[in-house]
């Protein structure tokens, strides 16, 4: 593997089996398909990526903030320490995706296929997984994910035992299976109207 470090190149001209570390890549000209790459503390110019593919990728310290990943597939990727507010990942195919240590405030995942992902110890404030579709299963480690909105979503697979979830919303029907622990059925009792009295 060839390391690249400290270069500006276009999206284009990104090889597989290389690690570029703390370059500029700007615009692609083409259909972005990344495969075996991995980029650290990169900058990346382009922030419209839909319909891009991205296969067997690393991203260590890398921001994507405001960027549009709609309609895109990421297989057996990995996000960690990475700017991903407001990202916009609607309709996007997420296979074997691992989003540690990350920052996704209003991150958009609404319609989503999600199958197999993790995110860890990352910051989903406000974030939306509106009518997603989990497979496998989506797991949710020591995240914060207070006002997040789950609505239309089912939540079977979906496992959110160690993470923070203040006034997350979601479809009382389509909770069913979902993880949690017992202080968080206190929050779910109270979204679903109960009247907890001790």
């Amino acid at each position: 593997m060839a390391v690249i470090t400290d270069e500006t190149l276009s999206l284009d001209a990104l090889e597989p089996e290389n690690q570029y570390v703390n370059c500029e890549l700007t615009y692609s000209n083409q259909e972005i398909r990344v495969e075996t790459v991995s980029f650290e503390k990169c900058r990346f110019q382009q922030t419209d990526f839909k319909n891009s593919e991205w296969l067997d990728c690393t991203f260590r310290g890398c921001q994507f903030l405001n960027c549009e990943f709609q309609q895109s597939y990421l297989y057996r990727c990995e996000f960690a320490g990475c700017q991903l507010l407001g990202s916009d990942f609607t309709g996007a195919r997420l296979k074997d995706v691992t989003i540690t240590d990350s920052r996704a405030d209003y991150a958009n995942f609404a319609e989503a296929v999600l199958t197999g992902v993790t995110f860890t110890e990352t910051r989903l404030v406000e974030a939306s997984f509106q009518m997603m579709t989990v497979k496998r299963r989506l797991d949710f480690n020591r995240c914060e994910l207070n006002r997040a909105d789950f609505t239309e979503s089912r939540l079977k697979l979906v496992d959110l035992r160690t993470s923070q979830i203040e006034a997350i919303t979601f479809t009382p029907g389509l909770v069913r299976g979902c993880k949690i622990d017992p202080l968080q059925a206190v929050t779910f009792a109270a979204a679903l109207g109960l009247d907890i009295q001790a």
